[in-house]
């Protein structure tokens, strides 16, 4: 799957006062830099960070979320972390950087049975949305001849959510990808992104919001 030219620009700067913009500024390197665009000069941009499974949508998991550690301590691969005071309102809340330690989608969701202000919600594996995989095809080795198949063959869910098309090139699913952040993570080229859901999230509550004025 190839990201489009979109940067969402207007989107950052109309609600630059708001919730969204405090989270969005953590993700912002993530949005700026499309498949399109050379790539960043500042390598010291902050990493894209997801929502832990079953997450609410971003500005009611906000008021959900007690800070509590009780996801963290639960999670076997310790994926989850908690996010430091430059995150402004989401300081403190859970976290997963699926370029340090993606998600590894246990069949038994122990982080979100852990969470008693159910912030995270009940959901399966399959149903699990924390964001998109985007694939940067000018880095990818096979592309470039040379045999990868990794973001294929460990991907927790299947060739449902990842596959090789009829060319041999690997393409995500919308609908199947669940954003664990595993083939970024394994992904030797460094050619894979994970969009957070959040950002979604946060574009839909902007627009019933306009719309309900």
């Amino acid at each position: 799957m190839i990201e489009s030219s979109c940067t969402r620009r207007g989107f950052f700067a109309e609600f630059g006062r708001s919730v969204a913009r405090n989270i969005v500024n953590s993700v912002g390197a993530l949005q700026e830099h499309r498949s399109d665009d050379p790539p960043p000069s500042d390598e010291r941009q902050p990493q894209a960070w997801l929502r832990p499974p079953g997450a609410l949508p971003e500005t009611q998991f906000l008021k959900t979320c007690t800070r509590c550690t009780d996801c963290l301590d639960a999670c076997p691969y310790q994926a989850i972390r908690r996010l430091g005071p430059e995150h402004n309102e989401a300081s403190g809340t859970p976290a997963i950087i699926p370029t340090e330690s993606p998600c590894y989608l246990c069949e038994d969701m122990p982080c979100i049975t852990a969470c008693s202000p159910a912030a995270l919600q009940p959901t399966s594996r399959e149903s699990v949305s924390m964001g998109i995989a985007l694939i940067d095809y000018r880095s990818c080795y096979v592309v470039q001849g040379q045999p990868c198949d990794y973001c294929v063959t460990k991907c927790p869910i299947g060739e449902t959510a990842i596959s090789f098309d009829d060319s041999g090139m690997p393409i995500a699913s919308p609908e199947g990808c669940t954003g664990c952040g595993v083939c970024s993570y394994l992904c030797p080229a460094g050619a894979i992104k994970i969009e957070p859901a959040l950002i979604q999230s946060l574009l839909i509550e902007k627009d019933t919001k306009h719309e309900s004025q």
